[in-house]
Order: C-alpha cells, then structure tokens, then sequence
C-alpha cells in the first residue's frame, strides 16, 4: 500500500533547460532567458580538464604548463596566420589542384613567350595565400568576357582546353625532339670516329 501525499513531486524543481521547457510547452520566461545568457554549460566546460573518458587515462594533464611548452604552443598560433600586418590572412590547405595552379602560376613565363614576366620572389610555394573570382562588369559583355561553356575550375583545365596553347607546346616538344636525336646523332658519330682513329 502506498501513501498519497498529495503533492506532485515533478514540479517541485526548477526545470531550467530551454530544450525541455519547449517540450514540456512552456514559453521563455525571463528566468529561462538569463539562464541561456549565463548558464552557457558548454563554454564553461570547454576549457575543463575534467572531460568524458578521464577515467580511462592513467594519469591527469598538468594544469600548468611549462615554459618550453607554452613557447611551442604559441609558435604553432602564430604559424596559422601571416601575422598583423598581413591582416591575420591564414594559411590556406593546399589541395592538388591548387597546387597545379600555383606551379603554373610561377611558369608562367613559359605559358606567353612573347609576354615578359617579373622574377618569382619564392622558389617554393607559398603558405600563406588566398583565392577568388574575378566578376564581369556588364560592359564587357560582348567584348572581353569569357562565356560559361568556356570557364573551368582550374587553370590546369583552362590551358588543356585552350587550342593555341596546345598547338605552340606541341611545336616547342617537336622542336626540342629534333634537336635532341640531332644532338644524339652527332655525339655518336664523333665517339665512331674517335674509336676508329685509336684502331
């Protein structure tokens, strides 16, 4: 036999998470709402050693840091970005095609032969870099724009679709073919000869 107080002991607490009050069917009161503002149970915990599975871990991470560690921490922040007076621009994750791009963009000398290029600063690729589009003004519609069918993602793309280019490497291969059995040739006849003369 059970006794009956006669009090509902559900609602005898403050329910003050916002996901169950809108289940529950109630709407936020100022409670709830300073609650949301400075009960943030997330941000709180994100900087708390004590996290799921520490239990499992054989031992507890310091809650201090040394000196060295501090220094290395810092150096690998400072690396994710160019720095202040580049803006804080970041270092961007290098796929392969943006790789390709960036090579050609640094042969681009080869690409127009008759067009002069600066030096490339860097040997390498850069770290730090960013890439965007380039929009059409309406006045260029029919004079310097690109259409649709004939835009690519890549410049890799964009050069194997261009037919000039391909014509012009096709001819500079040739030449250099030539010139490389011709080359061949004459290094053979020269050691023939010399190998005659010490018979």
């Amino acid at each position: 036999m059970q006794l009956d107080p006669g009090i509902k002991l559900n609602d005898t607490y403050f329910n003050v998470r916002k996901s169950q009050l809108s289940k529950q069917g109630y709407k936020a009161t100022g409670i709830e709402d300073l609650v949301d503002r400075f009960c943030k149970v997330d941000e709180l915990t994100s900087k708390s050693v004590l996290k799921p599975g520490i239990e499992k871990q054989e031992n507890l991470p310091s809650y201090s840091e040394t000196k060295r560690a501090l220094v290395k921490k810092r150096r690998i922040e400072r690396e994710k970005t160019k720095g202040e007076k580049w803006f804080n621009l970041p270092a961007t994750a290098m796929t392969d095609e943006l790789k390709n791009d960036l090579k050609i963009i640094q042969m681009r000398s080869v690409l127009d032969p008759k067009h002069f290029y600066k030096k490339n600063d860097l040997q390498v690729l850069p770290k730090y870099f960013q890439v965007g589009t380039v929009l059409d003004d309406a006045a260029d519609f029919y004079h310097s724009r690109v259409p649709r069918k004939e835009r690519k993602k890549t410049l890799v793309e964009e050069l194997l679709s261009d037919e000039d280019f391909r014509m012009r490497n096709k001819a500079k291969l040739d030449r250099a073919m030539r010139m490389r059995k011709r080359s061949n040739f004459i290094f053979r006849n020269r050691r023939a000869r010399r190998n005659k003369d010490k018979m």
